[in-house]
C-alpha cells in the first residue's frame, strides 16, 4: 500500500488531486490511501510516515517549498511532488530532490505520467531481495512480487507473479524478515502479502487473492490476522 499525502489549502485544488488519485486507483489497480493537510505546519508535525506528497507551493504560513526543506531532513526517501501555478518556483525542487512539479490546473493526464514514475520510485524503496535456491536453480526474487509464501514440512513455495519457486527453510525466519514490508501470517503455513488480497471471506474463513487463489485462515490465526489487515486497509483513509 502507498500512503500519500496531499498538503492543499485550496478546496477545490484538493479535490481535483483527490478525483485523480481515486481515477488511478480503479485504472491500475492499485492500494493507495492518503491524507489532507491544510497546511505544511500540520504535515511536518504528522507523525505518520508517507510514501509520497503532493506539495502545494503557495501554502499559508510557511511555503511549500520551505516544509520540503524542513521534511528532508528527516525523510530522504519520501517522493515529493509540487503542486503550483508557476513553474519558476517548481524549478528550486531540484534543491530537495523532488521528483516533479505539476502546474495548475492539474489535468490527469499530467497527474498519471507523475505519479507512475512515483509509484515506481517507491515500489523500489520497499522493495527487499531475496535469493531461493530452487531446484531448477537459483532465482532472485522480490518481495513486491510474491503473492504468498507456504510451508509443508520445511519446503518453502514462492507464489509469484514470475511462477512458484520452493527452497528448504523456516516460514518463522522469513516472516520476522518481511514484516516490515507488512506479510501477514493467515495461517501456521501461509504467508501473504496484503497488496495482493482482493477480498475475505468471513463465511468460509478464506482469503482470496487477485489471481483467484484461495488462502485457509486458521481459527487461532482469525483474530490477529483480522485486525492486522483492518490496520493496514485503514491507514490514511482520505
Amino acid at each position: 500500500m502507498i500512503k500519500i499525502a496531499i498538503v492543499e489549502d485550496d478546496e477545490q485544488e484538493a479535490k481535483t488531486l483527490l478525483n485523480c488519485i481515486e481515477r488511478y486507483i480503479r485504472e491500475n489497480q492499485k492500494k493507495l490511501v492518503c491524507t489532507r493537510f491544510y497546511d505544511a505546519e500540520t504535515f511536518l508535525d504528522s507523525q505518520e510516515a508517507f510514501d509520497m506528497v503532493f506539495m502545494d507551493i503557495m501554502l499559508p504560513h510557511q511555503t511549500g517549498m520551505e516544509a520540503a526543506f524542513k521534511l528532508r531532513k528527516k525523510d530522504s526517501n519520501i517522493v515529493i511532488i509540487f503542486v503550483t501555478t508557476m513553474a519558476q518556483f517548481a524549478l528550486q525542487g531540484y534543491e530537495v530532490n523532488a521528483l516533479d512539479y505539476i502546474l495548475k490546473p492539474v489535468s490527469y493526464e499530467r497527474f498519471t505520467l507523475k505519479m507512475r514514475r512515483a509509484v515506481e520510485i517507491i515500489k523500489s524503496n520497499n522493495t527487499q531481495y531475496f535469493v531461493v535456491n530452487d531446484p531448477k536453480g537459483v532465482v532472485k526474487i522480490s518481495s513486491s512480487d510474491v503473492y504468498y509464501i507456504d510451508v509443508s514440512g520445511h519446503k518453502l513455495t514462492w507464489h509469484t507473479v514470475n511462477g512458484d519457486y520452493s527452497e528448504y527453510g523456516s516460514l518463522s525466519d522469513l516472516e520476522t524478515m518481511l514484516k516490515p514490508l507488512n506479510f501477514m501470517r493467515c495461517n501456521a503455513c501461509f504467508l501473504v502479502n496484503p497488496n495482493y488480497i482482493a477480498r475475505v471471506n468471513t463465511n468460509d474463513q478464506t482469503v482470496i487473492l487477485v489471481n483467484g487463489e484461495e488462502l485457509k485462515i486458521s481459527q487461532p490465526k482469525r483474530k490477529s490476522f483480522l485486525a492486522e489487515l483492518t490496520n493496514w486497509l485503514g491507514q490514511g483513509k482520505c
